[in-house]
């Protein structure tokens, strides 16, 4: 019976980290899908650091940020520290190809 309990609770954890994981790349698409908006924009690069500090939030409200070497987080870390039109679209690119 003991095992049968310990095995139910492990599921039901990998299944509440399943669910997180794919929420937040849901998160990572909405902002991302904002962002691609405004890529042509002047104030682009004030965007970027805008939606980044929007999703970092929302992922720490939603403790999804319990490991900072998610895929999710390490993607939006490479778009903010390249800085480039290229890097918001393999970004969003990423997104897309995450949440289909």
């Amino acid at each position: 019976m003991k095992d049968t309990v310990e095995k139910d609770k492990r599921r039901k954890i990998s299944l509440q980290n399943y669910k997180n994981y794919h929420d937040a790349w849901k998160l990572s698409h909405k902002y991302s899908s904002r962002l691609i908006k405004h890529i042509g924009n002047e104030n682009f690069y004030d965007l970027c650091a805008m939606y980044y500090s929007q999703y970092m939030n929302e992922i720490n409200n939603r403790g999804y940020n319990n490991n900072k070497n998610k895929n999710y987080i390490q993607i939006w870390n490479t778009m903010i520290n390249t800085g480039t039109r290229e890097s918001i679209k393999l970004l969003h690119q990423t997104n897309v190809q995450k949440t289909s």
